[in-house]
């Protein structure tokens, strides 16, 4: 078995061989990060190649960035071939494809610069966190494809697929975790650590029985009450890593209750209101718009990426970071008056149906909603559970309560407390 330290030097000697941009890139996140600047030289190297280059932007007339029009998904998909830069056509490309896990797969086109750029700030990220380059890992998640052994071993990543996260896959973590001591960080998706925490606790596990150094968790907001358990579990910094398949890592906290620091060496992040495209004020909601600024290849500017936060920083023309990142915008749910209701509501009110294994809420309509209840029945009553949403939604919400033996997860192996198909804007 290869050692981390060997790893590293074989690493960054092969990345020396390759004009050593991968190290280049790194440096320069940890400048940023570590200082108090923004990267806005970058961002006008992106806006000039944009309006040379790119068919979108070459017919657009606009003499400031905030002119530019707002893009999502759809609309990358749409004028797909207008949002790709003239300049790479015939150049080696990285394809990035999402999940699809809001519906709306797509596949992005990164030239290898950008690609290099995201496993420098992977590489950053992860230190800062106390996970060093070369260091074994275990990754949890659906895996559609099974890595190959050499894939493994040179990643020194352990892969784990979640795709029936029952007990026998639980207990095939434990032992992992129990009898390879080399493994220092996990990675999995916040919904997986709900349940794993959980079963690690009644099996009696604590911290000396592991090797952990640090928990990532990713896609979905881990709550403060999991984060508690993973840290009397594993006795180590818990860390949320809010990042996407089609740019990069974005934001992470440094501690385990701590506030979301934006990846600005890589990214501009505005938050924008819900109903409009203005600036969200300080400690509002707002939807999370980025522009990746390594990404020439197919330039990604003020992308709504569908995700939603509140920043209490004061310039909101240079946000640096993020008190909470409330879910996807498709997992927010309204009450009958059309308030929203973030995750935390919802984490917070079915945290006293503590028997319950999973529990799923769905707003159908401006006042229908439908809660399915896994392991509830014959121990909470409908009526209970009635009573609860109506104090939340309102008097005059129309609730349905579903008693089921199993809530799959997403082909992803995301889980979902909570889904909107209510569409109470025209965004």
């Amino acid at each position: 078995m290869i050692g981390a330290s060997l790893r590293r030097t074989i690493f960054w000697t092969i990345d020396a061989l390759s004009n050593g941009n991968t190290r280049k890139h790194y440096y320069n996140i940890k400048e940023i990060m570590e200082g108090d600047s923004l990267n806005g030289s970058q961002l006008n190297l992106l806006l000039e190649h944009a309006k040379n280059f790119v068919p979108f932007y070459k017919n657009l007339k606009f003499s400031r960035f905030e002119e530019l029009p707002i893009l999502t998904k759809n609309d990358y998909k749409k004028d797909y071939d207008a949002l790709q830069s003239e300049y790479y056509l015939n150049k080696p490309l990285h394809q990035m494809s999402t999940s699809g896990s809001t519906g709306t797969p797509f596949t992005v086109n990164q030239n290898m610069d950008k690609r290099k750029r995201t496993v420098a700030e992977l590489i950053y990220f992860n230190e800062i966190a106390g996970q060093k380059l070369g260091d074994r890992y275990l990754y949890i998640k659906t895996w559609p494809m099974k890595k190959s052994t050499i894939e493994s071993i040179k990643q020194n990543v352990i892969p784990i697929d979640i795709l029936h996260l029952n007990e026998e896959t639980l207990e095939k973590i434990r032992v992992t975790l129990k009898r390879d001591k080399s493994v220092k960080s996990i990675l999995a998706y916040a919904s997986t650590y709900k349940v794993l925490v959980d079963y690690l606790s009644d099996s009696g596990d604590t911290s000396e029985m592991f090797n952990i150094k640090a928990i990532f968790s990713s896609s979905a907001l881990l709550d403060k009450e999991t984060k508690e358990k993973l840290n009397q579990v594993f006795d180590c910094p818990i860390i949320d890593r809010y990042s996407n398949q089609e740019n990069g890592v974005l934001a992470q906290t440094k501690s385990t209750l701590g506030e979301f620091y934006i990846n600005r060496a890589s990214y501009h992040i505005e938050l924008l209101k819900l109903d409009s495209d203005k600036p969200a004020e300080a400690g509002e909601l707002g939807r999370i718009v980025l522009t990746d600024l390594y990404n020439f290849a197919m330039p990604m500017l003020r992308y709504d990426t569908g995700d939603l936060a509140i920043s209490d920083d004061e310039d909101r023309d240079s946000l640096k970071t993020l008190r909470s990142i409330q879910g996807r915008r498709v997992d927010i749910i309204y009450d009958t008056k059309g308030n929203v209701l973030t995750p935390h509501t919802w984490s917070v009110n079915m945290r006293k149906y503590s028997n319950l294994k999973q529990w799923q809420f769905i707003q159908e309509d401006k006042k229908r909603y439908v809660l399915k209840v896994n392991g509830g029945k014959g121990v909470y009553s409908k009526e209970d559970f009635d009573n609860t949403l109506r104090s939340i939604l309102g008097s005059d919400a129309e609730i349905e309560i579903q008693y089921v033996d199993e809530i799959p997860v997403l082909s992803s192996g995301k889980f979902k407390n909570t889904i909107c198909n209510y569409k109470p804007f025209n965004k």
